[in-house]
């Protein structure tokens, strides 16, 4: 009778066998953290999008407006002197429960419900009266955002220009930690009184596309991390990795053995 013949399978085709699955594990890495996956991957083809229209936020009661009025000259029948900068020393105001701000040498001016674009006509209507060619600045002086989770530094955020994207946002927070869930990105706004929760897919170029691309002052702009980084806040994830990859080594040799094992058997 024959003896069955051993098949032997070489020490490098268990170790082709191991990096196989060490390469398949860094793609899926790979495309946890690769921002816009669905933009071609070749410079010879332009892929191009818009981005959702922006619209200004409108001023509300208890905000506060930095103005500037300033002027060449004054008009005889105004009641300032000299020319110049008005009122540079005290130019921030505080919007009453009326909507109303009122600017030393121009007066009580509405601008509830307005955008800073709209307020600086309107209170340049006004200034006109007392200066020639009045120069208007309004700005937003309480616009700030709050980035929470695994970005490189969570904070809140005073933020200068209204028109400011969520991409913006977490690139002033250093950009989303390796472990940031880049697929599910929440954004909390408050609107009428109740939050609404809003996930970004960072994978895609949809983003662009989102109502709220564009932020509001009050935003609060999440990054769940990896359900790996969560567990290394309770346990050691050094001594947890190393395991998963003597695992994986131990898991291949057994199937490896099994295969030979079936082999000798036929």
């Amino acid at each position: 009778m024959q003896k069955p013949r051993s098949i032997h399978i070489p020490f490098i085709s268990i170790l082709l066998i191991i990096m196989t699955a060490v390469a398949f594990q860094s793609c899926s890495n790979a495309k946890k953290v690769t921002y816009f996956q669905n933009v071609p991957d070749s410079i010879s083809n332009s892929y191009t999008i818009s981005e959702h229209t922006y619209v200004e936020p409108v001023i509300q009661v208890n905000d506060q407006l930095y103005v500037t009025v300033q002027t060449i000259d004054v008009k005889p029948s105004g009641t300032e002197t000299s020319t110049g900068v008005a009122n540079e020393k005290n130019s921030t105001y505080i919007v009453d429960k009326n909507g109303m701000i009122e600017v030393p040498l121009v007066g009580r001016v509405n601008v509830l419900g307005q955008t800073t674009t709209q307020a600086k006509e309107t209170i340049r209507g006004k200034a006109a009266k007392y200066y020639v060619d009045p120069i208007i600045n309004v700005r937003l002086m309480n616009f700030y955002i709050n980035i929470i989770g695994d970005v490189t530094r969570p904070g809140k955020y005073n933020i200068v220009d209204e028109k400011t994207s969520i991409l913006d946002a977490l690139a002033m927070a250093g950009d989303m930690s390796i472990t940031g869930k880049r697929n599910n990105v929440m954004l909390i706004r408050e609107e009428q009184g109740q939050k609404r929760f809003v996930r970004f897919d960072f994978n895609s170029t949809n983003i662009f596309t989102s109502p709220y691309y564009f932020l509001r002052s009050g935003d609060v702009i999440y990054v769940e991390p990896l359900k790996a980084k969560s567990r290394s806040a309770t346990t050691d994830y050094s001594k947890d990795r190393w395991l998963s990859i003597a695992t994986s080594i131990i898991s291949l040799f057994a199937l490896t053995y099994t295969i030979v094992s079936q082999s000798n058997n036929n």
